[in-house]
């Protein structure tokens, strides 16, 4: 069975509920692009605008998955690559990352980044939302599916890292610790990273 385009978007933008990040605190929300991942380490949003403004909207184009978005403010467009950006807030108050194109959210930063979508799958006569979780070493590195033998990958040289990983492998790599307020596999790469194991 196969899900109109809009759904599929709509689900990955709009989901990943319960997963405990950093939100928007303001009552004023804004909008915006970040051109580099420097702009979004600093916070600098490009070509912003206020959500409860009418005037301002950002155009995805993930429909038809252009390779494009658009920015418009009051009568003004411009479009932008979706490979010259680093990513973007949304007027939802999260911010996201670009990577081939596609839209991840951006759900922990630190030495491994973490990003979530959520995608519509069958049941029975119907559908459910199936979170998918996503990482990258770093802002800049690649975004791959959360697996063992990725993290593997992208980790081969730390060690204590790898071995850590090793005795957690039946246990769920995106599980979310809510004591140490990260998802448990972050937690794993601090503390291979501290001295004072």
């Amino acid at each position: 069975m196969t899900f109109p385009a809009a759904l599929v978007i709509a689900a990955g933008v709009a989901g990943l509920a319960g997963v405990a990040t950093p939100a928007q605190t303001s009552v004023e929300r804004n909008s915006g692009i970040y051109v580099s991942a420097e702009d979004y380490a600093s916070g600098r949003i490009e070509d912003g605008g206020a959500c409860a403004s009418g005037a301002y909207k950002v155009e995805l184009h993930d429909v038809l998955n252009k390779p494009f978005i658009d920015v418009t403010r009051g009568k003004e467009k411009k479009r932008y690559a979706k490979s010259a950006l680093f990513g973007l807030r949304l007027c939802d108050g999260h911010d996201y990352r670009f990577a081939a194109n596609r839209l991840y959210r951006i759900l922990e930063t630190g030495g491994l980044y973490m990003y979530g979508v959520e995608r519509p799958a069958t049941q029975g006569k119907g559908f459910k939302l199936v979170r998918s979780y996503y990482f990258s070493a770093g802002a800049t590195g690649e975004v791959l599916p959360l697996t063992l033998e990725n993290l593997h990958r992208a980790y081969g040289t730390n060690h204590r890292f790898i071995d850590s990983l090793d005795r957690v492998t039946g246990q769920d790599l995106a599980e979310y610790d809510t004591f140490h307020q990260q998802f448990k596999v972050s937690r794993l790469l601090v503390e291979s990273t501290t001295q004072d194991r």
